[in-house]
Protein backbone atom coordinates (compact mmCIF):
# COMPACT_ATOMS: atom_id res chain seq x y z
CA UNK A 1 0.00 0.00 0.00
CA UNK A 2 1.39 3.39 -1.03
CA UNK A 3 0.53 6.88 0.13
CA UNK A 4 -1.01 7.66 -3.25
CA UNK A 5 -3.58 4.87 -2.70
CA UNK A 6 -4.72 6.65 0.45
CA UNK A 7 -4.95 9.99 -1.35
CA UNK A 8 -7.00 8.40 -4.14
CA UNK A 9 -9.30 6.73 -1.63
CA UNK A 10 -9.84 9.98 0.33
CA UNK A 11 -10.70 11.86 -2.86
CA UNK A 12 -13.36 9.29 -3.83
CA UNK A 13 -14.66 9.21 -0.25
CA UNK A 14 -14.98 13.01 -0.24
CA UNK A 15 -16.62 13.28 -3.66
CA UNK A 16 -18.59 9.98 -3.64
CA UNK A 17 -18.02 10.09 -7.38
CA UNK A 18 -15.19 8.50 -9.36
CA UNK A 19 -15.64 11.11 -12.10
CA UNK A 20 -15.33 14.12 -9.80
CA UNK A 21 -12.49 12.50 -7.81
CA UNK A 22 -10.55 11.84 -11.03
CA UNK A 23 -10.96 15.50 -12.04
CA UNK A 24 -9.81 16.66 -8.62
CA UNK A 25 -6.74 14.43 -8.77
CA UNK A 26 -5.99 15.19 -12.40
CA UNK A 27 -5.99 11.53 -13.38
CA UNK A 28 -8.00 9.29 -15.66
CA UNK A 29 -11.13 7.68 -14.19
CA UNK A 30 -10.28 4.10 -15.29
CA UNK A 31 -6.88 4.40 -13.63
CA UNK A 32 -8.47 5.73 -10.44
CA UNK A 33 -11.00 2.88 -10.37
CA UNK A 34 -8.19 0.35 -10.76
CA UNK A 35 -6.20 1.92 -7.93
CA UNK A 36 -9.22 1.67 -5.60
CA UNK A 37 -9.80 -1.98 -6.59
CA UNK A 38 -6.14 -2.73 -5.85
CA UNK A 39 -6.51 -1.08 -2.44
CA UNK A 40 -9.64 -3.08 -1.64
CA UNK A 41 -7.94 -6.31 -2.66
CA UNK A 42 -4.95 -5.53 -0.43
CA UNK A 43 -7.20 -4.72 2.53
CA UNK A 44 -9.42 -7.71 1.81
CA UNK A 45 -12.81 -6.00 1.97
CA UNK A 46 -14.85 -3.55 -0.14
CA UNK A 47 -14.55 0.10 0.83
CA UNK A 48 -17.32 1.36 -1.48
CA UNK A 49 -20.64 0.09 -2.75
CA UNK A 50 -21.12 1.10 -6.37
CA UNK A 51 -24.29 1.36 -8.42
CA UNK A 52 -25.00 3.19 -11.64
CA UNK A 53 -26.56 6.03 -9.66
CA UNK A 54 -24.28 6.48 -6.68
CA UNK A 55 -21.14 5.56 -4.78
CA UNK A 56 -21.25 5.04 -1.02
CA UNK A 57 -18.77 4.12 1.67
CA UNK A 58 -19.18 0.74 3.32
CA UNK A 59 -18.89 0.47 7.07
CA UNK A 60 -15.30 -0.66 6.60
CA UNK A 61 -14.74 2.27 4.23
CA UNK A 62 -15.98 4.77 6.83
CA UNK A 63 -13.63 3.33 9.43
CA UNK A 64 -10.75 3.31 6.97
CA UNK A 65 -11.50 6.92 5.95
CA UNK A 66 -10.67 8.31 9.41
CA UNK A 67 -7.42 6.40 9.74
CA UNK A 68 -6.33 7.15 6.16
CA UNK A 69 -6.82 10.87 6.72
CA UNK A 70 -4.61 10.74 9.82
CA UNK A 71 -1.86 8.94 7.90
CA UNK A 72 -1.92 11.47 5.05
CA UNK A 73 -1.89 14.41 7.44
CA UNK A 74 0.98 12.90 9.44
CA UNK A 75 2.96 12.36 6.24
CA UNK A 76 2.42 16.01 5.28
CA UNK A 77 3.61 17.11 8.74
CA UNK A 78 6.70 14.91 8.41
CA UNK A 79 7.56 16.48 5.04
CA UNK A 80 7.06 20.02 6.39
CA UNK A 81 9.16 19.25 9.48
CA UNK A 82 12.03 17.86 7.40
CA UNK A 83 11.85 20.85 5.07
CA UNK A 84 12.05 23.31 7.99
CA UNK A 85 15.06 21.48 9.43
CA UNK A 86 16.71 21.50 6.02
CA UNK A 87 16.16 25.23 5.61
CA UNK A 88 17.57 25.95 9.06
CA UNK A 89 20.65 23.90 8.25
CA UNK A 90 21.41 26.03 5.19
CA UNK A 91 24.33 28.36 5.59
CA UNK A 92 22.96 31.72 6.74
CA UNK A 93 24.56 35.14 6.89
CA UNK A 94 22.78 37.88 8.82
CA UNK A 95 23.57 41.38 7.58
CA UNK A 96 22.90 44.62 9.43
CA UNK A 97 22.82 47.81 7.43
CA UNK A 98 22.15 51.54 7.34
CA UNK A 99 20.21 53.09 4.42
CA UNK A 100 23.36 54.04 2.47
CA UNK A 101 24.16 50.35 2.00
CA UNK A 102 20.60 49.58 0.94
CA UNK A 103 20.76 52.25 -1.77
CA UNK A 104 24.40 52.17 -2.91
CA UNK A 105 25.83 48.72 -2.08
CA UNK A 106 23.18 46.01 -1.99
CA UNK A 107 21.89 46.42 -5.56
CA UNK A 108 25.39 45.57 -6.78
CA UNK A 109 26.31 42.69 -4.46
CA UNK A 110 23.18 40.87 -3.27
CA UNK A 111 21.93 39.71 -6.70
CA UNK A 112 25.42 38.31 -7.41
CA UNK A 113 25.55 36.61 -4.01
CA UNK A 114 22.18 34.94 -4.63
CA UNK A 115 23.16 33.88 -8.16
CA UNK A 116 26.68 32.62 -7.42
CA UNK A 117 26.00 31.15 -3.96
CA UNK A 118 22.36 29.98 -3.99
CA UNK A 119 23.05 27.75 -0.98
CA UNK A 120 23.57 30.81 1.25
CA UNK A 121 20.49 32.14 3.00
CA UNK A 122 20.68 35.93 3.51
CA UNK A 123 18.88 37.68 6.36
CA UNK A 124 18.79 41.49 6.30
CA UNK A 125 18.26 43.77 9.30
CA UNK A 126 17.90 47.54 9.01
CA UNK A 127 19.63 48.96 12.10
CA UNK A 128 21.25 52.12 13.37
CA UNK A 129 25.04 52.04 13.59
CA UNK A 130 25.17 51.73 17.38
CA UNK A 131 22.62 48.88 17.22
CA UNK A 132 24.74 47.06 14.66
CA UNK A 133 27.85 47.45 16.78
CA UNK A 134 26.10 45.93 19.81
CA UNK A 135 24.60 43.01 17.88
CA UNK A 136 27.82 42.31 16.00
CA UNK A 137 29.69 42.07 19.30
CA UNK A 138 27.37 39.38 20.71
CA UNK A 139 26.82 37.49 17.45
CA UNK A 140 23.33 38.79 16.73
CA UNK A 141 24.45 39.69 13.21
CA UNK A 142 27.40 38.40 11.17
CA UNK A 143 28.26 41.47 9.11
CA UNK A 144 27.51 45.17 9.51
CA UNK A 145 27.36 47.91 6.92
CA UNK A 146 27.76 50.85 9.26
CA UNK A 147 29.35 54.21 9.92
CA UNK A 148 32.49 54.68 11.99
CA UNK A 149 34.36 54.88 14.17
CA UNK A 150 35.32 51.19 14.18
CA UNK A 151 36.83 49.46 17.23
CA UNK A 152 39.85 47.80 15.58
CA UNK A 153 40.53 45.68 18.65
CA UNK A 154 37.19 43.91 18.26
CA UNK A 155 36.34 44.21 14.58
CA UNK A 156 37.87 43.95 11.14
CA UNK A 157 36.56 46.34 8.51
CA UNK A 158 36.89 47.63 4.97
CA UNK A 159 35.62 50.86 3.48
CA UNK A 160 33.00 50.00 0.86
CA UNK A 161 31.77 53.50 0.03
CA UNK A 162 33.04 57.06 0.32
CA UNK A 163 30.62 59.78 -0.63
CA UNK A 164 30.60 63.56 -0.29
CA UNK A 165 28.12 65.43 1.82
CA UNK A 166 25.56 67.47 -0.12
CA UNK A 167 23.09 70.19 0.69
CA UNK A 168 19.49 68.95 0.55
CA UNK A 169 17.03 71.83 0.54
CA UNK A 170 13.42 72.68 -0.26
CA UNK A 171 12.91 73.22 -3.99
CA UNK A 172 11.40 76.63 -3.18
CA UNK A 173 14.45 77.82 -1.22
CA UNK A 174 16.41 80.72 -2.73
CA UNK A 175 19.65 78.65 -2.70
CA UNK A 176 18.00 76.09 -4.97
CA UNK A 177 18.85 78.46 -7.84
CA UNK A 178 22.57 77.88 -7.25
CA UNK A 179 24.51 75.18 -9.11
CA UNK A 180 26.68 74.72 -6.03
CA UNK A 181 26.58 76.20 -2.56
CA UNK A 182 29.51 77.88 -0.85
CA UNK A 183 30.06 77.49 2.91
CA UNK A 184 29.38 81.17 3.63
CA UNK A 185 25.92 80.85 2.03
CA UNK A 186 24.94 78.41 4.76
CA UNK A 187 25.74 80.75 7.63
CA UNK A 188 22.58 81.60 9.58
CA UNK A 189 20.39 79.20 7.62
CA UNK A 190 17.82 77.00 9.34
CA UNK A 191 18.70 73.29 9.35
CA UNK A 192 17.04 69.97 10.05
CA UNK A 193 19.80 68.30 12.05
CA UNK A 194 20.58 64.61 12.47
CA UNK A 195 20.23 62.98 15.87
CA UNK A 196 23.76 62.34 17.29
CA UNK A 197 22.64 58.96 18.67
CA UNK A 198 20.96 57.76 15.48
CA UNK A 199 23.53 59.12 13.00
CA UNK A 200 26.64 59.76 15.08
CA UNK A 201 29.28 60.07 12.38
CA UNK A 202 27.04 62.06 10.04
CA UNK A 203 26.36 64.47 12.90
CA UNK A 204 30.08 64.78 13.73
CA UNK A 205 31.09 65.36 10.10
CA UNK A 206 28.50 68.14 9.76
CA UNK A 207 29.51 69.76 13.06
CA UNK A 208 33.18 69.69 12.02
CA UNK A 209 32.36 71.28 8.66
CA UNK A 210 30.33 74.03 10.29
CA UNK A 211 33.12 74.73 12.78
CA UNK A 212 35.83 74.77 10.09
CA UNK A 213 34.01 77.42 8.06
CA UNK A 214 32.48 79.39 10.93
CA UNK A 215 28.93 78.46 9.91
CA UNK A 216 26.34 79.28 12.59
CA UNK A 217 23.23 77.21 11.79
CA UNK A 218 19.82 77.54 13.37
CA UNK A 219 18.32 74.17 14.23
CA UNK A 220 14.60 73.84 13.52
CA UNK A 221 14.26 70.13 14.19
CA UNK A 222 16.35 67.09 15.03
CA UNK A 223 15.49 63.94 13.04
CA UNK A 224 16.34 60.44 14.22
CA UNK A 225 16.33 58.83 10.76
CA UNK A 226 17.23 59.87 7.23
CA UNK A 227 13.73 59.60 5.81
CA UNK A 228 12.43 61.94 8.50
CA UNK A 229 15.25 64.34 7.64
CA UNK A 230 14.19 64.34 3.99
CA UNK A 231 10.49 64.62 4.75
CA UNK A 232 11.00 67.60 7.05
CA UNK A 233 13.23 69.29 4.48
CA UNK A 234 10.58 68.68 1.81
CA UNK A 235 8.03 70.36 4.08
CA UNK A 236 10.20 73.49 4.08
CA UNK A 237 11.37 73.27 7.70
CA UNK A 238 15.01 73.77 6.80
CA UNK A 239 18.11 72.55 4.96
CA UNK A 240 20.12 69.41 5.53
CA UNK A 241 23.76 68.49 5.04
CA UNK A 242 23.54 64.78 4.22
CA UNK A 243 25.45 61.98 2.44
CA UNK A 244 25.16 62.07 -1.36
CA UNK A 245 23.06 58.87 -1.59
CA UNK A 246 20.10 60.76 -0.10
CA UNK A 247 19.79 62.75 -3.35
CA UNK A 248 18.31 59.61 -4.93
CA UNK A 249 15.56 59.49 -2.28
CA UNK A 250 14.15 63.01 -2.54
CA UNK A 251 10.95 63.97 -4.36
CA UNK A 252 10.03 67.09 -6.30
CA UNK A 253 9.55 69.13 -3.12
CA UNK A 254 13.32 69.01 -2.50
CA UNK A 255 16.56 69.26 -4.44
CA UNK A 256 20.23 68.44 -3.89
CA UNK A 257 23.19 70.75 -4.51
CA UNK A 258 26.93 70.03 -4.17
CA UNK A 259 29.10 72.05 -1.84
CA UNK A 260 31.58 74.40 -3.46
CA UNK A 261 35.21 73.59 -2.82
CA UNK A 262 36.28 70.50 -0.90
CA UNK A 263 33.18 68.85 0.51
CA UNK A 264 33.50 66.61 3.57
CA UNK A 265 33.44 62.90 2.74
CA UNK A 266 31.81 60.23 4.89
CA UNK A 267 32.82 56.55 4.66
CA UNK A 268 30.65 53.47 4.97
CA UNK A 269 32.30 50.35 6.37
CA UNK A 270 31.71 46.64 6.00
CA UNK A 271 32.50 45.24 9.46
CA UNK A 272 32.81 41.76 10.98
CA UNK A 273 34.14 40.21 14.18
CA UNK A 274 37.91 39.96 14.30
CA UNK A 275 39.20 36.49 13.47
CA UNK A 276 35.90 35.16 12.13
CA UNK A 277 36.09 34.21 8.45
CA UNK A 278 33.24 31.87 7.58
CA UNK A 279 32.73 30.71 3.98
CA UNK A 280 29.61 32.88 3.81
CA UNK A 281 31.55 35.97 4.92
CA UNK A 282 34.34 35.24 2.45
CA UNK A 283 31.80 34.95 -0.38
CA UNK A 284 30.29 38.31 0.54
CA UNK A 285 33.72 39.93 0.90
CA UNK A 286 34.89 38.61 -2.46
CA UNK A 287 31.87 40.00 -4.28
CA UNK A 288 32.03 43.34 -2.45
CA UNK A 289 35.73 43.75 -3.29
CA UNK A 290 35.15 42.91 -6.95
CA UNK A 291 32.31 45.42 -7.18
CA UNK A 292 34.46 48.10 -5.52
CA UNK A 293 37.27 47.43 -7.98
CA UNK A 294 34.83 47.69 -10.89
CA UNK A 295 33.44 50.95 -9.52
CA UNK A 296 36.95 52.38 -9.07
CA UNK A 297 37.92 51.42 -12.62
CA UNK A 298 34.81 53.08 -14.00
CA UNK A 299 35.63 56.19 -12.01
CA UNK A 300 39.17 56.27 -13.45
CA UNK A 301 37.85 55.96 -17.00
CA UNK A 302 35.45 58.87 -16.41
CA UNK A 303 38.30 60.99 -14.98
CA UNK A 304 40.47 60.19 -18.00
CA UNK A 305 37.84 61.62 -20.34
Amino acid sequence: MELRHLRYFIAVADELSFTRAAERLGTAQPSLSQQIRDLEEEIGTPLFTRTRRKVELTEAGRAFRSDAQLVVEQAARAVAHARRIGERSRATITIGFVPAAEVQIFPAILPRLRMEYPEINVELRSLLTYEQESLLTVGGIDVAFMRGPIDAAVFESEVVLEEPMMVILPASHRLAQCEEIAPEQLDGETFVATDPLAAGQVHKVVEAYFEAYGIRPRTAQIANNILLNLNLIGMGLGLGLLPAYTASLINRSSCARPLAGEAPVIPLYMVWRRGEHTPELEALLTIAREQLLTRAQMGERKSAR
